[in-house]
């Protein structure tokens, strides 16, 4: 063979190195490229399964808060009920006719004399 051919060659062999060499750096460069993307993505589902956890347990706590507060509002309303109740049995029993009936059966009797009024 002479100089050419062999050159010829040699030329060809360093294209095909070089040509391996682009390969591998353009395989390397995608490999990183696909790592970067899937830290990308893992950290993305992180955020966003985070984000619904918290939305998840703020509704639960809104849930049992408003039920708290129903309970609440409802023991008020049977406790105002009864004070209301209450009211009305002591106005029945501080009710003069009531007083004049036990001072009666007493053997009280009501006299002008010992009676003041009272501004």
């Amino acid at each position: 063979m002479n100089n050419t051919a062999i050159k010829k060659v040699e030329k060809k062999q360093s294209i095909r190195q070089a040509s391996k060499k682009n390969q591998q750096k353009l395989v390397y460069q995608i490999d990183v490229m696909s790592v970067k993307m899937f830290l990308m993505s893992a950290i993305v589902a992180i955020v966003i399964l985070v984000v619904a956890t918290t939305i998840i347990s703020m509704n639960n706590k809104i849930t049992k808060t408003q039920t708290e507060i129903a309970r609440i509002e409802q023991k008020t309303k049977a406790l105002n009920n009864e004070n209301e109740d209450l009211k009305l049995k002591a106005a029945d029993l501080m009710s003069n006719s009531r007083l004049e009936k036990i001072a009666e059966k007493a053997g009280l009797n009501l006299n002008d004399n010992n009676m003041r009024n009272v501004k």
